[in-house]
């Protein structure tokens, strides 16, 4: 054994007795350990040291939390005495504070929120959305035959089901309503925790004429009642029995119904054993399957039973916890959970900037306590303690004034991101964790220079009545000014490209007329009357037009296999599709650039298509009108070429379109172009009329304009958050500026009062105080501009159409950032400058 003491108990010592006589109360306590170690032996010297070692824990203990007690009495008096003095800049200090936590605050409850979608399911980690790749494009949209062939062939795949959201008229005696349904396979209940209130999974999903309902949806038709075994009505029609109820859908899934049943109730039979897209499919792994070596099973399914095709397709897998996160095309909105999250440290850094651009210019004022501290004997670990307490300290106080920042305005988030979030500090411990290591960070942040900084002067130099030297806090200071603007450009120039970019695809030319174009969705009783009710309608003079289609001009995505003269019947490629009236392309001002549209006096029109210019391109033909086209086996010809047009979102390129006349399917849409006149009337007419001509009929409508801005919600939220922060963190940095042209003008204080005497104009004066801000905010400025470009560079190029990046962009940005800032300067250097030159030197 050693002859030093037991080192465990040395160091407990040391620990608690740093404030006491360390030295001499460990040194004698080692002399007689040393003396003991030699006569009665190691063991008992070792067992006598840890002995009294244990005894006088209790007393040092006591003695350290006494000078923790003191030292944080010392802290906050020190620091409301502070406060009390400097009552500007401890405004603008918390202030800052508390909006930059505030900020932190907001957006980390958003980012929260958009990581946490679908991960509550309890085979979230075996689960997948099957993708297929028609041409090396990923599409979500599946061929119904690919999840039973999946289920049969891959014994890796424990379950799968379809997936078809669609929106259906449901009636239950007389109460109607248009529902949000998915329509889903038996297993859809088993791979996914969707909690049963009432029956469950396996009982539930028996036969094909069940029918599911959320709690919400039971409680409106039912009320109190039971629900199970009620029957319910689809299309006024088709009779489904409630087999169970399920709770609401929680906000962070991305699968939204009401009500759930069987494909077979809308698809039919015959179209579930059909290659043809519709729809969505998901797969549940067994556990512990890799799911790469499944994909490698799977990825020639369709090529393999679908041999008709020339189309390459092949059979992918997404992570299901992926789906809300990462797009199949376009922008991930992942990007902006970093975007934001990075938004939300550069505020809070902005914030902290303040703080130490603040602390370190008076650092001067402070110079004689540190000081008199140090010859008192206080150590600089002492000090640097002490400083990083104040900081801590008031940045609790802020964090009081951001809870309250974020509770006034939350609800005013909400509606700017579309969330339902809620800071919730009674029911979720979770925050009254996170806040305290908020507030403990920021603190710690904001304090680390100054505390550094203040507490290495030299005491002799400053109680000699010496000044301070040096440049590094002056450079430091610079620095910290550049960054903060640098950030604030870059965020303007987002928020305005994006901007930029909303107002491209809102202006821009789609191919089609979607002003002033009422859209209706039918059923199949107005289907049926389709042809009196377009007659009625027309004799309205308001009326200019009605014609009716499948889809929406914005959405055509059905996906169907098509052959053309050349290609032979066997081999086919896949284009979009849709079913349209006659005075389709008339409604909806569509060019046509070769043939005709179709035609009521040509009545081979019903087996007849017309393409768009991509699917011209992609059949090689020059002159397409009268060559043989068709769809699965419904052989017709080409009679029309329409122009281009974006039937999909504007981060696509245009793709292939087939239209075709075909009567046996019913029509959903009616799009009736209406006059900008007396549109209440219109629509009340529509009504009346269709309500009249179809009793029972439950009248739904939505502008074609209206539904294009819905379709680009998510961007125009993204910059309406962006310029939020924007002005924030500008806002905070414009406090920092404040606060330090507030000190300097007061340091310079005789140097402008002299000035003045001498015959300097406030002019002058306030341009000798602005330019040093001016030129740091013009540095900023160079350093900004190039990172926003690679940036939102980046960004924009996922749309396919896209605005162009000009440089008027940065430097209207620029110049925002230096008329924010001059103005911030100039109204302390103005003050500065009107001020009596007396009262500066009427003690010199």
């Amino acid at each position: 054994m050693s002859s030093r003491p037991p080192r465990w108990a040395a160091w407990i010592l040391g620990q608690l007795s740093r404030h006491t006589d360390s030295d001499s109360f460990l040194n004698d306590l080692e002399l007689e350990y040393a003396n003991r170690a030699e006569v009665p032996g190691r063991w008992r010297a070792w067992l006598w040291y840890g002995t009294h070692a244990f005894m006088a824990a209790p007393q040092l203990i006591l003695l350290t939390l006494s000078w923790r007690l003191s030292m944080f009495k010392n802290t906050l008096k020190t620091t409301l005495r502070n406060i009390q003095r400097y009552k500007m800049y401890s405004v603008i200090n918390t202030a800052g504070l508390a909006i930059g936590m505030a900020c932190f605050i907001l957006i980390f409850m958003w980012v929260l929120d958009e990581i946490s979608y679908d991960r509550f399911h309890e085979n979230s980690d075996d689960l997948y959305r099957v993708i297929v790749h028609y041409n090396d494009r990923p599409s979500p949209f599946c061929p119904w035959a690919l999840v039973p062939t999946l289920k049969q062939d891959v014994p890796e795949i424990a379950a799968a089901s379809w997936y078809l959201p669609y929106s259906v008229l449901t009636a239950y005696e007389e109460d109607r309503y248009y529902e949000d349904y998915a329509f889903v396979s038996p297993d859809f209940f088993t791979m996914f925790t969707f909690p049963f209130l009432r029956g469950d999974p396996e009982s539930a999903c028996s036969g094909t004429d069940w029918v599911i309902m959320t709690e919400g949806t039971a409680l409106k038709y039912f009320g109190s009642a039971d629900p199970m075994g009620r029957v319910i009505l689809l299309h006024n029609a088709l009779e489904l029995t409630v087999t169970g109820v399920i709770a609401d859908m929680p906000s962070n899934s991305h699968m939204q119904f009401d009500l759930a049943a069987h494909p077979e109730s809308i698809a039919g039979e015959e179209r579930l054993r059909t290659w043809s897209a519709d729809g969505f499919s998901y797969a549940m792994l067994q556990g512990g399957v890799d799911a790469e070596a499944v994909v490698q099973k799977i990825s020639g399914t369709i090529m393999k039973y679908d041999q008709r095709t020339q189309t390459r397709k092949i059979v992918d897998l997404q992570s299901f916890k992926k789906v809300h996160l990462y797009a199949l095309s376009g922008t991930d909105p992942v990007v902006y959970v970093y975007i934001f999250s990075s938004i939300a440290v550069i505020v809070l850094l902005i914030a902290c900037i303040n703080f130490m651009n603040l602390a370190t210019a008076r650092s001067a004022t402070r110079a004689r306590e540190v000081g008199m501290r140090k010859v008192v004997g206080a150590s600089r670990s002492d000090l640097i303690r002490q400083f990083f307490g104040e900081s801590i300290l008031l940045t609790f106080l802020a964090l009081i004034g951001a809870i309250i920042i974020v509770y006034l305005f939350l609800p005013k988030f909400n509606t700017i991101a579309s969330k339902q979030l809620s800071l919730n500090l009674i029911n979720n411990p979770f925050w009254w964790f996170m806040l305290p290591v908020i507030a403990l960070i920021t603190g710690l942040i904001a304090g680390s220079y100054p505390s550094l900084f203040l507490s290495s002067f030299h005491p002799a130099s400053i109680v000699k009545g010496g000044t301070l030297k040096g440049s590094k806090g002056r450079l430091l200071r610079r620095g910290l000014i550049v960054f903060q603007f640098t950030a604030a450009v870059i965020l303007i120039c987002s928020t305005s490209i994006i901007t930029m970019q909303i107002r491209y695809i809102q202006n821009r030319d789609l191919g089609f007329d979607r002003e002033q174009i009422l859209c209706v969705r039918m059923n199949r009783d107005v289907h049926r009357n389709y042809d009196s009710i377009k007659l009625k309608l027309l004799e309205n003079e308001n009326i200019l037009n009605a014609t009716g289609a499948s889809s929406i001009p914005l959405h055509i995505g059905n996906n169907n296999p098509v052959y053309w003269e050349g290609g032979g019947p066997d081999q086919y490629m896949h284009m979009n599709f849709a079913c349209v009236d006659y005075d389709y392309f008339e409604t909806l001002g569509m060019e046509m650039v070769h043939g005709r549209t179709f035609q009521r006096e040509f009545p081979t029109d019903q087996e007849n298509y017309i393409i768009n210019e991509a699917a011209l391109e992609l059949t090689g033909y020059e002159n397409p009108i009268g060559r043989m086209f068709s769809m699965w086996t419904d052989e017709g010809q080409i009679v029309g070429v329409v122009k281009n047009f974006h039937g999909t979102s504007l981060h696509n390129n245009i793709r292939p379109i087939v239209f075709m006349l075909y009567q046996n399917l019913p029509y959903h849409y009616y799009f009736i172009k209406i006059r900008p006149e007396n549109t209440t009337r219109t629509i009340q007419f529509i009504r009346e009329t269709m309500e009249s001509m179809v009793p029972g009929f439950l009248f739904r409508y939505f502008f074609l304009d209206d539904r294009f801005r819905e379709q680009y919600r998510g961007e125009d939220r993204i910059g309406n958050i962006l310029e939020t922060f924007s002005f924030l963190a500008i806002f905070i940095s414009c406090l920092g500026i404040l606060g330090l042209a507030s000190f300097m003008a007061e340091r310079r204080s005789r140097e402008i009062a002299v000035r003045k005497i001498l015959g300097a104009s406030s002019g002058s004066i306030v341009a000798s105080l602005s330019k040093e801000f001016l030129i740091l905010v013009a540095i900023a400025n160079l350093i900004a501009w190039p990172v926003a470009f690679f940036t939102m560079n980046a960004w924009i190029r996922n749309y396919a159409y896209h605005t162009r990046i000009g440089w008027a962009v940065f430097v209207l940005a620029g110049l925002t950032a230096l008329a924010i800032a001059l103005f911030t300067v100039s109204f302390q250097a103005l003050k500065a400058a009107r001020a009596n030159p007396v009262e500066s030197l009427r003690y010199e």
